[in-house]
């Protein structure tokens, strides 16, 4: 059992390297993706948004590091739903995004 953890985690890895572009194509299709797809709860500035109910957590303070951000992304965290795997974005669109929010990120995140 233990071995199969191992491989799985190594998979998780290899799949999921810190792919974070600085190129501005990358950035661009993430800025796009944002829009469409996080925008809605995030807010157009990527600080968190509040419906009345609940505030939305800042994307541009993200600190939990980018292996974590793609686990949120691909598992869903609390009310957020998964995008991932196998459901809406690619493996390459999950980087795109990434590499757009780093890019807009403030000083207090984390994207290692």
């Amino acid at each position: 059992m233990l071995i199969l953890l191992t491989l799985c985690l190594l998979l998780f890895k290899t799949c999921f390297s810190n792919s974070i572009s600085e190129n501005k194509g990358f950035i661009t299709a993430g800025g796009e993706l944002y829009k469409n797809r996080c925008a809605n709860c995030h807010g157009d500035n990527a600080k968190g948004k509040s419906n009345g109910f609940f505030l939305s957590p800042s994307l541009k303070d993200f600190d939990k590091g980018y292996e974590e951000f793609i686990s949120i992304l691909m598992n869903g965290y609390g009310r957020m739903p998964a995008w991932g795997g196998r459901s809406k974005l690619t493996n390459e669109q999950l980087n795109q995004l990434a590499s757009y929010l780093k890019n807009i990120s403030s000083k207090k995140a984390n994207w290692k």
